[in-house]
């Protein structure tokens, strides 16, 4: 029976040690539908006092447009939509719009309601990862600074749910990092939210009742009321859009030769003329400019644009062969008009020694506000692009630039399969007059090593702030690791996607382990062994 209880306790260690009783749920984006379009959308009145800017659409459903107070056409970049014909001068009278957006919504309140982690109700002072999170009285709050961390997934989702209220206090702010985007940021809201003076939200709320704006309040995201009102006082509101990550192609199969194959590097640069449009929408251009940064010619190229149809090709394909050479880099435009703030994703992809190379570019035009939105660029480069069937050392040389007027704070860089970048980029020697601020003469240089034993894309994420604006950059790259061939067989690297795998597959459950209970086990491991001794002795 003593040995029993022994290895009773063994076991219990060992399962205390690996158990994750620190959770934090793995969150899922929420699918707004017809509600994405809306900056605003209430059920019962929308009251603006003072001059507010809206971009993005203003709904009000199912009560009438006379319920409308205080906002003009003027200040909503987008279209003000009302259920009948009593909205304000230039409204769009669309029931069928609003009843299909004001539906999408409660879908998306009802989607928000994931399994969460209990956390204090006051935020402020905190940096939280990706998840959902609740409070065991039902409120939120935010006093000081929030940071919302994605540890290098711009794809993060983070949740906080309140079964009462939201309260932001004055000058308050949620701060995004390391590809976190308000986009992927959703507030549920079981009653009411209220925005301190000047403060600044991040992400989408959802509120089963009303939300409130105190003068200059500011959201980038959305404000998104079921069943009662929106009441605003002199606020900025800008719909957020999602920074569009590159999908890495697929890598061809292993050839027979062992001997490595290099393949190719793209990069994209995309700048705005007009970078704003204070006075309203107006067109906007689009300058593309697309490198080789690899070792080898790259055919078939193609750039395409998310939001602007018609990109043309410019210049200079200096020697007339479609080929993009090392030496030469190819330019392109696109036109469009611009009713409201948007950003878009540029997608430049290359052909090379059978594969495909792919990176894209983000930039946000500002429309009817006055302050001019961030732009930054990252070039990754490996400092091998082919290793041997036994893999190697590789290190990736980053390049941080700011092809924008608008000086970045903040500025942070990471990598999604290479640690030791810093992440908050603080004191860097490239800051030439050291004010923590990423201008548009300067450029900031990282490297990052690592060993590769599988042919591996990994994508480098750049993020810098600026007007209560994000820009963020991806770069990916792929280094190729020759397969083995032994007797006319090809056997993939060791850990490859197409080498066979032994063991059991354990599925990410979005659980983080609690390094401290970890230890805990272990100490446990240890005192049984202990108490085990103790025992054997006295029976002696």
């Amino acid at each position: 029976m003593k040995k029993l209880s022994i290895v009773s306790l063994v076991v219990f260690a060992i399962v205390f040690a690996l158990a994750p009783p620190s959770l934090v749920l793995a969150a899922t984006a929420v699918n707004l539908g017809a509600a994405d379009d809306f900056a605003v959308l209430a059920g019962t009145a929308i009251t603006n006092t003072g001059t507010s800017v809206i971009s993005g659409n203003v709904g009000l459903s199912p009560a009438a447009g006379s319920n409308y107070s205080g906002l003009t056409a003027v200040e909503v970049t987008g279209t003000i939509y009302a259920v009948d014909a009593t909205g304000p001068a230039g409204s769009v009278n669309n029931s069928g719009l609003l009843t299909t957006a004001k539906n999408d919504l409660t879908a998306a309140y009802t989607a928000a309601g994931q399994t969460a982690v209990t956390a204090a109700s006051e935020l402020g002072g905190t940096t939280k990862t990706a998840g959902a999170y609740s409070t065991a009285d039902g409120e939120l709050h935010v006093t000081g600074t929030l940071t919302l961390d994605a540890e290098g997934d711009p794809n993060a989702v983070f949740i906080f749910r309140a079964a009462s209220t939201l309260t932001t206090a004055g000058s308050s702010n949620v701060v995004l990092i390391n590809g976190a985007q308000a986009c992927n940021v959703f507030w549920q809201i079981g009653s009411s939210a209220t925005l301190g003076t000047n403060s600044f939200l991040k992400g989408n709320i959802l509120a089963l009742t009303s939300a409130t704006l105190t003068t200059g309040a500011n959201v980038e995201g959305r404000v998104l009321a079921r069943n009662g009102a929106v009441t605003l006082d002199t606020n900025v509101i800008t719909k957020s859009t999602c920074a569009v990550p590159p999908t890495p192609p697929p890598t061809p199969p292993p050839s027979p030769a062992s001997a490595p194959i290099n393949p190719p590097l793209i990069s994209v640069t995309k700048i705005p003329t007009p970078l704003a449009l204070p006075a309203g929408p107006g067109s906007v251009t689009y300058n593309y400019a697309v490198s080789n940064i690899g070792i080898v010619p790259m055919t078939s190229v193609v750039v395409t644009d998310n939001k602007c149809a018609n990109v043309n090709f410019i210049s200079s394909d200096t020697d007339t062969d479609s080929v993009l050479d090392l030496d030469e880099t190819w330019n392109y435009s696109c036109a469009t008009t611009l009713s409201q703030t948007t950003t878009n994703t540029v997608t430049a992809t290359g052909h090379g020694n059978g594969f495909i190379t792919v990176d894209t570019a983000n930039a946000t035009v500002v429309v009817a506000l006055p302050v001019l939105p961030p732009l930054i660029h990252l070039v990754k480069k490996p400092s091998v692009f082919s290793l041997p069937a036994s893999g190697g050392a590789v290190t990736y040389m980053y390049t941080v630039t700011n092809p924008g007027t608008e000086p970045l704070a903040n500025v942070s860089v990471i990598d999604d399969k290479c640690t030791g970048l810093p992440g908050r980029v603080v004191g860097h020697p490239g800051d030439l007059n050291q004010n923590n601020l990423l201008e548009s003469n300067e450029s900031w240089s990282f490297v990052c090593q690592t060993h590769l034993t599988q042919t591996t894309t990994n994508i480098g994420t750049a993020e810098g702030h600026a007007n209560g604006l994000t820009a963020i950059d991806f770069s990916p790259a792929t280094v190729v690791v020759a397969p083995i061939a032994v007797a006319g067989i090809t056997i993939p690297p060791a850990n490859s996607p197409t080498a066979p795998t032994a063991g059991i597959a354990l599925p990410r459950t979005g659980m983080s382990f609690n390094k401290n209970l970890v230890l805990i086990g272990l100490l446990t491991l240890v005192l049984a062994s202990v108490i085990a001794d103790m025992k054997k002795k006295r029976t002696i």
